[in-house]
């Protein structure tokens, strides 16, 4: 009998594992090794892009570069041009992955924004990062013995609509965070929130309860510097 049969769960590849919150191998993976650089080659493109020249009447987001280096940022997260149009991105920023990153509408991220993308990253539309903010959707096992073995373990980090994300704060998976919601700097936020409030310290907590906007981004959010056609 094989032992695929015995154990289901070593029929699946690494990313599978990784992608489930399943128990899987980092550094010595093939398809993770090539994803990882794939990344790397695209964030190195990114972060050395010379910054664009001011002209008078430009744009709020004109300023985060032309087509051509949007351009990286499509193809980092696998996203269309058009999409990628609505991220205003600071340099330097890094990510695992990129393609484990989901974006729903416009993002803004300050200086030095790192994501650790294992597991799924999720950020609604109007979410604004302060400097040096830290998504951390992986982890590894407290046990020795697993870490000697190079195994580790992703849980999802989901942030909502019109999210605020003060400078140096961590966001530790498995995290959801609702709309409205407002991390204080340099809080460790981990676990579940709902809706219309503010969190800080370490570890995180309710601070204080925000009455909900009277508009919500999904339903009509534009960046700045962008209007409907």
């Amino acid at each position: 009998m094989s032992t695929d049969r015995k154990d289901p769960e070593r029929a699946l590849s690494e990313r599978e594992k990784m992608m489930r919150g399943l128990p899987y191998t980092i550094m010595n993976d093939p398809a993770l090794i090539s994803g990882r650089l794939r990344a790397a080659k695209y964030v190195k493109a990114f972060n050395d892009y010379p910054p664009v020249a001011y002209t008078p009447g430009m744009a709020a987001m004109e300023s985060f570069g032309p087509d051509e280096r949007v351009q990286i940022l499509a193809d980092l997260f696998e996203i269309p041009l058009e999409k990628a149009r609505l991220l205003a991105i600071e340099a330097p920023f890094r990510c695992d992955y990129g393609t484990n990153i989901e974006f729903k509408g416009w993002a803004y991220m300050n200086y030095n924004v790192t994501i650790l993308d294992c597991g799924k990253v999720t950020i609604g539309t109007g979410v604004a990062f302060g400097p040096s903010v830290q998504i951390y959707a992986a982890t590894h096992s407290v046990k020795v013995e697993e870490r000697r073995g190079g195994v580790g373990v992703a849980y999802p980090v989901t942030i909502g609509d019109d999210v605020w994300i003060g400078g140096s704060a961590i966001l530790i998976g498995p995290c959801k965070i609702g709309n409205g919601v407002t991390v204080a700097a340099g809080a460790v936020v981990k676990g579940d929130f709902p809706d219309n409030v503010v969190v800080g310290g370490n570890p995180a907590r309710i601070l204080k309860h925000l009455d909900p906007p009277t508009i919500s981004a999904a339903a009509s959010y534009l960046p700045p510097g962008m209007s409907k056609p």
